[in-house]
């Protein structure tokens, strides 16, 4: 009986410092509905629009957005919109000029080009009440908008109207401005889109951690925390293959949220662009604050402008509102659009006065004979794709912070060859007129049926999935910066670490460079590491993969873990590195929550590989006891919701130093053991079944 009192005020302890909560309602209904896709989408993007649907319809719940709290403000921005409408007037009576043209950014002449981003510039320094033009602008993105303008039929119309309202108010500084867009697939037509011009001085600045060169350097948010981007830690840029899904298809029902199957939904390539970019494109509150928000949406709004071109032959574009029981109510078609003060409703967004009467697009330069011979100095003929147009890359001078050791730094005078093979340098093409959109392309085969008889796709898939994936591509010469924004305020102090463990199974399918040499000869299709002879680990995973990601021929690999607050505004993002040679290899990320001393603490973490995988959550059981207390060993499957409080025995760190000593102790020989009795959540990544479970 003395055993027991003693045990159960431990117990108690332990199992209030952190906790799991059951998954909310909102979030659960949204993967149940979406876990079906998963083999047709990589599964971040199903976590990426699952987390903004709750954090949309919740937002209220956890803070008060800055918004247009000002008279000035708010009246500036009402005249913005007065503006926009007296636009409208005068081109259907007749009174203004030709529509104005939109262009590719990198078909724009560098005078043109210079002109833009200068506008760009001087609306953040125009101050206009507490804030700036380009803030107030920023804010509106924010609030009810971010439940009426995602996730439905409102999507493409309320950010066709923002776009709008943003290029008046860059027309106020220079009337000869108009917006340009950022065509992604001439980047994924790129080896390393990290490497592609946009993210040089001239044009956006480096694409990862805070911003530090470039016209938008050391720029801040709205919220004072610096403009940041973790370029190319996971997403994708979007594929020629994935456009034509979209425009193959007749209907808005086809292509929006929350109907659309997962390869032809317009919402998901857009999704990952804002994944792909990272940071301060990753929060849907804070995406506006990089000018790259606005490009991209451009583009996007270009494919919905040639998709409805195409409707116009059998649908009439502007009756094609779809709403019934699945679409948000706030994207009712008759509802006004929420903070854009232009007094439309939803529906008008579909209006064909748009590109009739206001602007038109120009066609991004596609193939061969759009670029060659030196015509847009900035694009150039073919890279893993011969045929096609592809950025071309940044000067060397313009890449940022470069941690790769090179050969002169070791003496070595001979390059390295790798011996890895790219498999999207496939030769076999075939050329293929879809109209407007003419692509060269290999018809490789994209999909295989696994053991289980299930399809497995990828939403940008190129190639043959049966294919090796590892090449001498990698994103390990980067690390993740985050702007420790909780609440609106911008302060590491106003975060905790706690660890989590990564136990990581080698993916099917990798085929390493160590050769197997058995009796003097060398075993094709296998490597030193392949376990598949010696484990039970048969069966391929079920997640698809995006098709622009590989596996670095050294095995290494990143596996992220994201936070995201549940009880406050917040989202931080760090990785941990796995052996992908080895059948299973485990290791530790540190992330940071919400310091619990500042009130609760509740978030929902999870865990994806750079491929877009979803790694399935576990959580220490305290069902069993020794001698010692909770038998830690033992971890069950959980929702990946904890609250973190207090109570002792303590399981977080100020600091990172000081969650190390939580989880290593030195003994008299100064040699460090691990302890896992603090590593509440362990995520187990073997990408084959549901990560979600039953919620």
């Amino acid at each position: 009986m003395e055993a027991v009192f003693y045990l159960i005020p431990f117990v108690s302890s332990v199992f209030s410092m952190m906790t799991e909560n059951d998954m909310p309602e909102i979030l659960c209904k949204c993967f149940s509905e979406k876990a079906g896709s998963i083999t047709i989408i990589p599964a971040d993007l199903i976590l990426y629009t699952c987390v903004n649907k709750y954090l949309a319809e919740t937002w209220l719940e956890r803070y008060q957005p800055p918004g247009l709290i000002d008279p000035d403000t708010i009246n500036w921005f009402k005249s913005l919109g007065r503006k926009v409408r007296g636009q409208e007037y005068n081109i259907r009576t007749k009174r203004q000029a030709v529509r104005r043209i939109r262009r590719e950014i990198r078909t724009l002449t560098d005078a043109q080009r210079g002109r833009f981003i200068r506008a760009v510039q001087q609306l953040k320094t125009r101050r206009i009440g507490q804030t700036n033009r380009y803030d107030a602008l920023a804010s509106a993105h924010d609030g009810n908008a971010l439940g009426s303008a995602h996730g439905g039929p409102n999507f493409p119309s309320w950010h066709r109207e923002y776009l709008k309202l943003f290029e008046a108010a860059l027309q106020e500084i220079d009337n000869q401005v108009t917006l340009p867009y950022f065509d992604s697939r001439l980047d994924y037509n790129l080896r390393d889109p990290r490497e592609s011009n946009f993210w040089g001085t001239s044009f956006m600045g480096d694409h990862r951690g805070v911003v530090s060169n470039g016209p938008f350097q050391l720029w801040r948010q709205r919220n004072g925390a610096y403009l940041e981007r973790n370029g190319g830690g996971s997403g994708s840029m979007i594929s020629p293959r994935g456009i034509r899904n979209v425009l193959s298809r007749s209907r808005n029902i086809d292509i929006l949220s929350p109907w659309a199957n997962g390869r032809y939904g317009l919402e998901n390539y857009h999704d990952a662009v804002h994944i792909w970019v990272g940071g301060s494109m990753l929060g849907v509150n804070t995406a506006p604050s990089d000018p790259v928000f606005f490009l991209h949406h451009c583009f996007i709004d270009y494919v919905w402008e040639v998709f409805r071109q195409r409707q116009k032959r059998r649908v009439d574009p502007e009756r094609d509102y779809p709403f019934d029981s699945r679409a948000p109510p706030s994207q009712a078609p008759n509802r006004i659009m929420d903070n854009l003060a232009t007094g439309k409703r939803n529906i008008e967004g579909y209006s064909n006065d748009y590109t009739d009467q206001y602007y038109r697009y120009a066609s991004s330069p596609r193939t061969c004979r759009h670029c060659r011979n030196n015509r847009y100095p900035y694009l150039r003929c073919g890279d893993l794709q011969r045929g096609l147009c592809s950025a071309k890359t940044r000067p060397v001078g313009q890449r940022g912070p470069n941690l790769r050791i090179q050969n002169s730094d070791l003496g070595i005078t001979k390059k390295f060859s790798s011996t890895i093979t790219d498999n999207r340098k496939t030769p076999a093409r075939k050329r293929r007129s879809t109209g407007d959109w003419m692509v060269y392309e290999n018809f490789l085969e994209e999909s295989k049926v696994t053991k289980i008889g299930r399809m497995k796709r990828s939403i940008n898939s190129t190639r043959n999935n049966t294919k090796e994936r590892t090449t001498d591509i990698n994103n390990m010469d980067s690390s993740m910066q985050n702007s420790f924004l909780l609440d609106g305020v911008p302060d590491i102090k106003r975060w905790v670490f706690i660890p989590v463990k990564i136990v990581h199974r080698r993916p099917s399918g990798l085929l390493f460079g160590t050769k197997v040499i058995k009796n003097k000869n060398i075993v094709d299709g296998v490597d030193v590491y392949s376990y598949n002879k010696y484990m039970n680990y048969t069966d391929e995973e079920q997640q698809a993969a995006y098709s622009h990601s590989f596996t670095s021929g050294s095995g290494a690999d990143k596996v992220f873990v994201q936070v995201d607050g549940m009880s406050y505004n917040g989202k931080y993002v760090d990785y941990s590195i796995v052996d992908s040679r080895l059948p299973v290899s485990e290791s530790v990320a540190f992330v940071a929550v919400k310091n619990p001393k500042l009130n609760s603490s509740i978030s929902y973490i999870s865990a994806y590989d750079s491929h877009g995988r979803i790694c399935r959550p576990y959580c220490q059981s305290y069902d069993s006891y020794d001698s010692y207390g909770p038998n830690s060993n033992k971890y069950r499957q959980c929702s990946g919701v904890v609250t973190l409080t207090e109570e002792e025995p303590k399981m977080y760190g100020e600091d990172i130093g000081e969650v190390t000593q939580l989880l290593y102790k030195s003994g008299k020989e100064k040699v460090f053991t691990r302890s896992d009795e603090n590593v509440f959540l362990s995520f187990y990544c073997d990408f084959h079944e549901i990560p979600w479970g039953n919620c």
